[in-house]
C-alpha cells in the first residue's frame, strides 16, 4: 500500500515541474536591462529614470535605486512571478517575490502589496527604446 501512495506523490510531482511550473518570463527576462519610467510608489513620486533593474544569463542581478544599488540573485518561478534574492536587505527583506508582467519592451513589477511600477527595455546600445518620460501611465 505505501509503495503505490509513493509512486502516486512521485507521479503527482513529476505532472507538476512538467506542467505547473513553467514561467511567462523565461527567455524574456535573461540578459535584460531595465530603466523605470515616471510612476508613484505608496505616495512617492518616482522620476523616470531613478530605478534601474539588470538580469544576467547566469541569474544574478542589480538593483539601482536612489539609496543604493542591491546585488543579488532572480529566479523565475511559475507564471508572472520572479524572486529577488539580495545580499543586503531592502524593505527589512532580502527576499522578495515580484510579479514581472512583460510585454515587449514593457515590464510591470507588482509587489506582494499590490504596489506596481512601469519599466522600459534598455536597448543593447545602452539607450532606452524611446523618451520613458512620454511614455503614457
Amino acid at each position: 500500500m505505501r509503495l503505490k501512495n509513493v509512486a502516486r506523490i512521485a507521479v503527482a510531482v513529476a505532472l507538476l515541474f512538467a506542467f505547473g511550473c513553467n514561467s511567462k518570463n523565461k527567455g524574456k527576462i535573461e540578459g535584460t536591462k531595465w530603466v523605470s519610467l515616471a510612476g508613484t510608489v505608496k505616495g512617492q513620486t518616482i522620476p523616470a529614470g531613478a530605478l534601474k533593474l539588470e538580469f544576467t544569463t547566469d541569474g544574478k542581478m542589480t538593483y539601482n535605486t536612489p539609496v543604493g544599488n542591491f546585488e543579488g540573485t532572480y529566479s523565475l518561478g511559475m507564471g508572472d512571478t520572479v524572486t529577488w534574492n539580495f545580499t543586503r536587505e531592502l524593505g527589512g527583506s532580502k527576499k522578495h517575490a515580484q510579479k514581472c508582467i512583460i510585454n515587449g519592451t514593457r515590464m510591470t513589477v507588482k509587489d506582494s502589496d499590490g504596489t506596481s511600477l512601469d519599466f522600459e527595455k534598455v536597448s543593447a546600445g545602452g539607450g532606452n527604446q524611446g523618451n520613458p518620460g512620454d511614455q503614457p501611465r
